[in-house]
């Protein structure tokens, strides 16, 4: 085997190393960019649960405040009526 036999083999084994370490090297970025991207949409998820929450707690006490201020108001006519009875009457 001649010198230039060797360092042609030298010469692919070196790269072909290079060549997977590259490609290991760029699995390994793209699994962090791919778990930073699913916990980013984590993130987003769990915020959009939360909002979806907190938006449905505000319709229970919307509805629970239309029901009061529909007391309230019942009443109020009804104090209108009886006031409206007593001036009467006197």
């Amino acid at each position: 085997m001649t010198t230039g036999e060797i360092v042609a083999v030298v010469s692919a084994i070196v790269a072909s190393l290079a060549l997977a370490f590259n490609v290991l090297k760029d699995r390994r970025n793209e699994v962090l960019t791919s778990q930073g991207v699913r916990d980013k949409l984590d993130y987003i998820s769990d915020t959009a649960r939360d909002t979806r929450e907190d938006v449905r707690a505000l319709d229970r006490k919307l509805d629970d405040h239309a029901a009061r201020i529909t007391k309230i108001e019942t009443r109020l006519e009804d104090h209108d009526r009886r006031i409206g009875n007593i001036e009467t009457k006197e």
